[in-house]
């Protein structure tokens, strides 16, 4: 017989789970209240009474062999009766609470019930479902009595509904383990450097360790960590987790399963989207009065889970969007509840490390035992230090105090007090003057007033589902209770900074260093983590800024040929911010050059939109077809921009684009897409006073101050960027370094191995003989 461990939760859980899809507003000290509630009224117990009792039963159907525990909130004597009381904390107005609000409750204590009278040979029970209000903790409870046979038969007809689904989920599970210890490789050769990555990546997972692997394109690291990953997986409890910075990652993602499911690959995959992608509705309100996807969604839960896991293998956007629409239930958390089901889940990196979105079920409980593949791990850095930052800003808390002005006169007025505080902050401390201001310690006083203004907020928008202006006070509401969130993880890493942003004040809780809590999150919950990326150089700054210095390392070397990207350092000229006008002349120079040695798809990178605009002033357009970047361009002009490159004209298409945009990193410009990438400057950070922040945070602590806030992170974006020419064996083209820094032993130290054949063009020598050299190379090859 098959061996089963599970609890009654669990079980009623799916099976009987019902009612709306609420978020209650929760904060993040929702569960740490929920336990208090639970504590308050077991403190009320007599001494007789006895709470938090452990039970279990074995239970043979078919052939399973069920192994089923649970505890009891409380077992009461009254009246020389006894009670079970299954206790259950709400931010629901009790006058709204009937017994079969959320029926999964009850259920959970008839299966208590059950397993008591069976083990104490009791003829029949009393029940008491209990809701206790996290505020004030006023209860309302609910009881029932039940005799063993009714008892016997709930029990047995759960076990047998648990069974059914059981038997497809396990039939899957079989299939899946089959079809991974069979799965072959699905290329007939391995890339250079494919192979050893490859074992890098399953030893790590097997130990349970950590790996950065410095893995440069070309040698296939998605199918090569996800296969390696597969060939891990032993139950149906380990999970792997191919985490994103970016939704065009995921693509390749799903194509690779897509890949390996055509070679014989069984497997559940889901990708995981925003609520706001993944919503129906015109407007993001999970309220189930106003969003009917909400309205009944556990009712509908059920069935819809095991509809698209009967029939579909990969759950993409498209797909959980249709279900949604059919079954009536919200797709985002759908995806969410698919995911349980699901071997494979591709997500962005903040369901695994944000503590404001991080999925709970994975990283805060135990049951499952997630593997972390991290793509792309150099975004990290930035990424972790905004997950663990929040900001709120005065033009929203007043806004919010406008849409607010006919609610409760009380949160007016709370408004006013947090509006007033900081108007005497900002006075008392010549913030207007400065500019900026930061301490070390958290404003305390700051923090109260807003959180006063969250827990009003959260009742009156639990209370009143329709108002004018609902969805200005929710994001107002939101934004506060983000800050709120991230002020319970203020430590010696922080600075609470409030700086005048375009005439606004901005208050700002700034991570300066996430590492210490991606460390605790993967300690914790990850079985194993492999953090990959072509461009994580110096690997002791990533791997000190991501899981605060452990982690082993390893490098790939590239798999294509060194000249088939022809390199050239211009050390001629400086592009300091001081020289910038003097710069002009010798950057167009350099554009008319590559662009006249030989037609093609050019890109400029620019260090910022004002040196863009300042060259494109002085450049010649007449004769290019030209592509300009601007600012906040949407998803739809940047694919449309893209578009441009799979064409090539009679003359030279030049593109002025910015370093570290959304074009300087994860997009494939593969064969005559592009033929060169001039990068101006060394694309360091603009000296601020948030990143002097930086600096001196990290000269305390490592005694790298300046590399770790500017060298560092700059070097990563010009080192993308050259990775943009050669993507596959086939491609050819150049890049021109253009900067004196170049020339410096600290920049070229930073240099990855395979651009060891650089050529450095000095003052009084011509970059357009250079290229038609490498050109004319190419046609003789």
């Amino acid at each position: 017989m098959k061996n089963i461990r599970i609890t009654a939760k669990d079980i009623v859980k799916f099976i009987y789970s019902g009612g709306d899809l609420t978020s209650e507003f929760q904060s993040n000290k929702r569960a740490l209240e929920g336990t208090e509630a639970h504590k308050y009224l077991q403190n009320k117990y007599k001494d007789t009474d006895k709470k938090e009792v452990s039970v279990e039963t074995l239970f043979e159907y078919e052939d399973y062999s069920f192994y089923i525990t649970g505890r009891m909130d409380g077992l009461l004597i009254e009246n020389s009766k006894l009670i079970i009381e299954e206790i259950k904390s709400t931010k629901v107005d009790l006058d709204l609470m009937k017994i079969d609000t959320r029926p999964e409750h009850l259920m959970q204590g008839k299966m208590y019930a059950y397993m008591y009278i069976k083990k104490n040979n009791l003829k029949s029970i009393n029940l008491r479902l209990t809701y206790i209000a996290v505020e004030g903790y006023a209860t309302k409870s609910f009881n029932k009595r039940f005799n063993v046979s009714q008892l016997e038969k709930f029990f047995t007809n759960t076990i047998v509904e648990y069974t059914r689904w059981l038997k497809i989920y396990n039939e899957h599970i079989a299939n899946k383990l089959t079809s991974i210890e069979g799965l072959n490789f699905p290329f007939e050769e391995y890339r250079e450097g494919q192979y050893r990555f490859m074992g890098a990546v399953y030893q790590t997972l097997m130990k349970k360790d950590i790996l950065y692997s410095t893995a440069p394109t070309g040698i296939g690291k998605t199918v090569a960590s996800l296969y390696s990953a597969l060939k891990t997986i032993k139950d149906e409890k380990e999970k792997i987790f191919y985490l994103t910075a970016k939704n065009a990652g995921k693509k390749i993602v799903v194509d690779t399963v897509n890949l390996l499911k055509d070679n014989g690959l069984i497997c559940k995959t889901v990708v995981i989207n925003s609520k706001e992608a993944m919503c129906l509705m015109n407007k993001v309100d999970c309220d189930p009065e106003i969003c009917p996807y909400a309205k009944g969604f556990f009712n509908r839960l059920k069935e819809a889970i095991e509809d698209i896991f009967i029939h579909n293998d990969v759950y993409d956007m498209k797909l959980i969007k249709d279900y949604g629409e059919y079954h009536t239930i919200c797709p985002h958390e759908f995806s969410l509840s698919i995911s349980n089901y699901s071997d494979v889940v591709i997500c962005d990196y903040n369901y695994a490390f944000d503590p404001r979105t991080h999925l709970i079920r994975y990283f805060d409980e135990d049951y499952y035992t997630p593997k972390l593949l991290i793509d792309e791990a150099h975004n990290m850095i930035d990424r972790s230090r905004n997950m663990y930052s929040s900001s709120i800003n005065k033009d929203s808390i007043i806004n919010l105090r406008k849409a607010a002005n006919k609610i409760r006169p009380s949160v007016k007025s709370r408004i006013k007090k947090l509006l007033d505080y900081i108007d005497r902050f900002v006075d008392e401390n010549e913030i207007i003057k400065a500019q900026f201001y930061y301490q070390d310690t958290q404003d305390i006083e700051l923090l109260n007033l807003v959180e006063g203004i969250t827990n009003k907020l959260e009742r009156v928008l639990s209370e009143n589902k329709k108002f004018a202006r609902r969805d200005q006070v929710l994001d107002g509401y939101f934004e506060l209770l983000q800050f709120v969130r991230i002020s319970e993880y203020y430590n010696d890493n922080y600075k609470h900074i409030v700086e005048v942003i375009n005439d606004n004040i901005v208050i700002t809780l700034s991570c300066l260093d996430a590492s210490y809590y991606i460390l605790d999150t993967i300690k914790r919950r990850a079985s194993g983590v492999v953090l990959f990326s072509a461009t994580l150089s110096p690997i002791d700054y990533y791997v000190k800024l991501i899981t605060n210095g452990e982690g082993k390392t390893i490098s790939i070397p590239s798999p294509f040929k060194q000249s088939h990207l022809g390199l050239f350092v211009d050390d001629s000229t400086s592009t300091r911010y001081r020289d910038r006008i003097r710069s002009v002349d010798n950057i167009i120079d350099a554009i008319y050059a590559i662009a006249e040695t030989r037609v093609g798809n050019y890109i400029i990178f620019f260090p910022s939109y004002a040196y863009l605009n300042m060259v494109l002033e002085k450049f010649n357009t007449e004769e290019y077809e030209m592509l300009i970047q601007t600012r906040n361009m949407s998803y739809i002009q940047r694919n449309k921009m893209l578009s441009e490159f799979n064409s090539v004209l009679d003359k030279s298409r030049i593109a002025f684009f910015v370093l570290g945009g959304s074009f300087a990193e994860g997009i494939d410009y593969i064969g005559d897409m592009l033929s060169g990438v001039l990068i101006i400057g060394v694309a360091m950070p603009q000296f601020n006073k948030y990143n002097e922040l930086l600096r001196n945070h990290f000269d305390n602590e490592f005694n790298e101050g300046f590399d770790f806030a500017y060298t560092y992170p700059g070097m990563n974006k010009v080192i993308q960027a050259v990775g943009r020419v050669i993507r596959t064996d086939h491609d050819i083209g150049t890049a021109i370094l253009f900067d004196d820094r170049y020339s410096h032993n600290k920049y070229k130290d930073l240099f990855p191995n395979n651009w060891s054949h650089y050529k450095t063009i000095g003052k009084g020598q011509f970059l357009q003989s250079y290229l038609i050299k490498f050109w004319e190379k190419q046609k003789n090859r």
